[in-house]
């Protein structure tokens, strides 16, 4: 089974089914690449969107002079509203500030003030929905927090999980895919909604190489992966969650 699996449905009739829509991103950006036609669809629909960003995406480049850690985060942070904006979310964001990198060697105390802050975003009220990333996207802060995503969900029983794929197709391998009885595949048409998800991670200027011109190490974000944002579909995993114990 493939994230390219699954009856195909139109955004706006999955999102009916929900009156919120809360979206947690491993870093700024993620949640453009990952679900952004879907977080456009549900503003579009009126549903009450909320979105997480857990860490602070400040190692994406090293040793800039003109943008140390805590300038690269402030930029970060402002391409997020941004794009959210372009989106239609009208809600403010969540940052946790976690730092880029960290989150799988976070201590017990650490992952649960994750946790705790992601369950009390989902809430107790109505049906929710959460997107998260993919438990085996194939990076070491999206691993982490898909992990607590799931405990996140599994203390709310109305709540509905589909995880999504930022880096499978870029650099996972046939392990990281999903097997048959792990979840179930949705797609959604967000065909609709391309053009502001695309203009949407054409704010992230800062991982497109557009801004930061002197750090000593810098990350850009591939072209298949930008070129996929333009996509008229996008994929998901429901994943059957269990009660936290």
């Amino acid at each position: 089974m493939t994230f390219s699996e699954g009856v195909r449905v139109r955004a706006e009739d999955y999102l009916r089914a929900f009156d919120r829509l809360v979206v947690v991103a491993p870093h700024p950006d993620d949640d453009v690449l990952g679900c952004g036609g879907s977080l456009a669809a549900a503003a579009a629909a009126g549903l009450d969107v909320a979105v997480v960003y857990v860490t602070d995406g400040s190692a994406s480049h090293i040793g800039s002079p003109a943008y140390p850690p805590e300038r690269l985060r402030d930029v970060r942070e402002c391409e997020a509203r941004a794009a959210l904006a372009i989106l239609g979310v009208q809600r403010k964001p969540r940052f946790l500030r976690i730092a880029d990198g960290t989150v799988a060697s976070l201590g017990p105390d650490q992952a649960e003030a994750i946790v705790a802050a992601i369950d009390e975003t989902i809430g107790e009220a109505g049906h929710p929905l959460v997107m998260g990333p993919w438990i085996r996207d194939f990076h070491a802060d999206h691993l982490a927090v898909a992990a607590l995503v799931r405990r996140a969900s599994s203390r709310r029983p109305a709540a509905t999980l589909l995880e999504y794929a930022v880096w499978l197709e870029e650099a996972g391998s046939q392990r990281d895919r999903p097997a048959f009885e792990e979840a179930t595949p949705v797609t959604l048409d967000v065909r609709h909604h391309t053009a502001s998800k695309v203009a949407a991670l054409a704010v992230h200027r800062s991982q497109l190489g557009e801004l930061i011109t002197d750090a000593r190490s810098s990350f850009v974000l591939p072209p298949g992966l930008v070129g996929s944002t333009a996509g008229p579909n996008e994929r998901f995993l429901k994943v059957r969650l269990s009660a936290e114990a």
